[in-house]
């Protein structure tokens, strides 16, 4: 049987014996790994002891630790666009000075507007006190604090400002009779658009036939 299966396929070959003295390839690579890695560590150890932190192979081989107190960003906006992630940081609100005085102008009345007299106005007479309605055009009062008045013993000044458009005033001067000017007082209704003065008599019992006196 053997010799027919010889004659079938022929003599199996045999590896030829290894020389003596030869070493495993596999077995010499990873001793020359381990020779270069040994010989890094020590130029590695040497580089050191002399330049200290400033060494080459310090600053190129040592593994960087991030603080603990440390903010990191991240997120995908710093590799693909996207946005990073925001820092739960409070920034104290800075108002700036200068853009503060500046609306500031822009609100307060100008003495380039045009200043109107307000000739649309009744009064009457109410025994102790004297009232005034002072009308204005539709929308000029937007805000109470457009309206300033001014009382004198025998006087009163309304003016009416605005950021836009045209000054109004209204200025009673002599009035018919005396008043007391820390008793009087003046109201703006922002819906009518009408300011109401009310002045108080210095002689209570006097009747007003006019406003002012001619």
């Amino acid at each position: 049987m053997g010799s027919i299966l010889t004659l079938l396929f022929g003599r199996p070959k045999l590896a030829p014996p290894k020389p003596e003295g030869s070493a495993d390839p596999a077995a010499s690579g990873t001793a020359a790994g381990a020779s270069a890695a040994a010989a890094d560590a020590s130029a590695l150890r040497e580089n050191i002891q002399k330049k200290g932190e400033n060494a080459y192979y310090y600053a190129h081989n040592r593994k960087f630790e991030v603080p603990a107190d440390a903010k990191v960003i991240s997120g995908p906006g710093l590799v693909t666009g996207g946005p990073p992630v925001k820092l739960d940081i409070e920034v104290p609100e800075v108002k700036s000075f200068f853009g503060d005085m500046a609306k500031g102008e822009a609100n307060a009345p100008s003495a380039d507007k045009p200043l109107e007299a307000i000739r649309n106005f009744s009064w009457t007479d109410d025994g102790g006190k004297v009232k005034v309605y002072l009308q204005l055009p539709d929308g000029t009062l937007q805000d109470a604090s457009q309206v300033t008045c001014d009382f004198q013993p025998h006087s009163f000044h309304v003016q009416v400002s605005q950021d836009k458009g045209a000054r109004y005033m209204c200025k009673m001067d002599p009035l018919y009779g005396e008043v007391v000017p820390e008793s009087c007082s003046f109201r703006s209704s922002l819906e009518k658009s009408k300011v109401t003065v009310t002045l108080t008599k210095k002689k209570k019992d006097q009747t007003w036939y006019d406003l002012k006196k001619n």
